[in-house]
Order: structure tokens, then sequence, then C-alpha cells
């Protein structure tokens, strides 16, 4: 397995910042063309799949190269005060990748995932960028991020306090970071990305994805959503990865032009 720790300058952020990348064994100079993006939580980083999960071993044997970024709590989101982290991570970074590592992009085989705040992020990219995935991913994930800022608008109780700097005093919701808002827009493209929702039926989270899920179905999208026991904890997450790389070789590779099954 090959592991690389980078530290990258982005113009996009304005600052270094860093990432670490998985090549499947024997593939460090000759890539696989199976490329994973994989998104860290609200109050992890870059290396927190790497410490608390199996990636590595998965990785290794589902053939893929896994990239996983650095994003602050940033919410994947162009900051109305800050940095531009979607288009880090959905632009630049792909580009640096190509450069740097050889990588060659084909959207049949670009997949994004998360969990938590990243599963709201790989939402967000896939649905965001149908162009580049082929399919998205979101375990756990902080789906309904709209609902969740309206209160704050109408409570004043704010427990995120980048709110601000990502969106701005006002805390105006912008339709590009609403995935109800993206996946109405998927949805009638010719080919879009398939996703794959999981969520523990004890997770703090759970009314996000139900909603989500409920949404999904209603705009007939041909999605994936799952659900078992489990809380928003490491033990669930390590359990959702197989699941997920079962979905991208089974749905996904299996349907090269990426189309919606």
């Amino acid at each position: 397995m090959g592991h690389f720790t980078a530290s990258i300058f982005s113009e996009a952020l304005g600052f270094n910042t860093h990432l670490e990348i998985l090549f499947p064994r024997g593939q460090a100079y000759a890539p696989a063309q199976k490329v994973l993006y994989l998104l860290h939580g609200l109050s992890d980083n870059c290396t927190a799949w790497l410490h608390k999960t199996r990636i590595s071993e998965y990785a290794n044997k589902n053939n893929y190269i896994v990239i996983m970024p650095e994003v602050q709590r940033s919410f994947y989101s162009d900051m109305a005060h800050g940095s531009k982290y979607f288009t880090y991570i959905t632009r630049e970074l792909p580009e640096i990748c190509e450069k740097v590592f050889n990588l060659k992009h084909k959207r049949e085989t670009t997949f994004v995932a998360g969990l938590s705040m990243g599963g709201f992020g790989a939402i967000k990219c896939g649905l965001g960028r149908p162009d580049f995935y082929a399919a998205c991913a979101s375990f756990s994930g902080a789906l309904d991020m709209k609902t969740r800022v309206d209160g704050v608008k109408q409570t004043g109780e704010n427990p995120f306090p980048e709110l601000a700097a990502i969106l701005g005093v006002n805390f105006d919701y912008p339709d590009d970071s609403d995935l109800f808002y993206l996946a109405n827009a998927a949805v009638k493209l010719p080919v879009r990305p398939q996703v794959l929702i999981t969520c523990g039926d004890g997770d703090f989270l759970l009314e996000d994805n139900l909603r989500f899920n409920a949404h999904m179905q209603a705009i007939d999208y041909g999605h994936t959503y799952k659900q078992w026991p489990g809380e928003h904890t490491w033990d669930f997450w390590e359990d959702c990865l197989p699941l997920a790389f079962n979905f991208f070789e089974g749905n996904c590779l299996s349907n090269k032009s990426g189309d919606a099954i």
C-alpha cells in the first residue's frame, strides 16, 4: 500500500493545506483508474479515516486511490468571509492530483464519500458537480443544513460559530449549498451521480437523513438509503466503508455511463 502525506499550496484557499493519499499495492507509479475522495467530519481532520478505520485495507482490496483532504470546519463551502473550500475540493485539488500524482480523471470511476459534515460535503460535491462524479455516499450526514440554519435565524441560538463566516452575518443560505435544491436540479439531468445514504437509527442526525430520503423518493431520484442500528460513531462508519465500495463496484462501475439506475 502506498501512503503519501502531502502539504500543498492552494490558490483557492490562499494557504498551505494537508492531504493524505492512499495508493493500492503495486499502483504507486501506475495509478489505478478508480479514485475516491473521502471527506472528514466537523471535529476531525484529513488523518481521521486513516487512524480510526481500515480504509487502507478496503482501498487496497478494491484497487482504489483514496484522497483525503483537509477542510477545517468549512462545511465544504466557498465561504462568504473566508476561503473557497468547495472550489478547492471539486476543482483545484483534482487538478493538483492529476499533475503531481499523474492521475487521469474519468467521471465514471470518480467517487466522493464522507461522514457527518463530510456526508453533507459528499452529497454537495456529487449533486453540485454531476459532471465530475459518478456517485456520492453520505454516512450519518448533516443533510438538511438549511433547516438548521433557519432555526438559528429564528431562535438566535447558534451551535456553529463558523456559520457567520461561511454564510455571512445575515445567514443567507445559498441554493448551491441546499441539498434539496441540488437534488431537484440533478434529477432532471440525463446523466446524474448515483447516491448512497446511510444512517444509524440512534444517530442524532437521523431526522435530517429521513427528510432528505423522503425528498429523494418524492422526486424519484433513484437513490439508495440504508438504515440500521447504530449511532454517530466510528463503529458505524467502519461498517459503511465496505458497503460504499460494494455500492460503487456493483451499482456504478457496472453502469459505465454513470446514469442513475
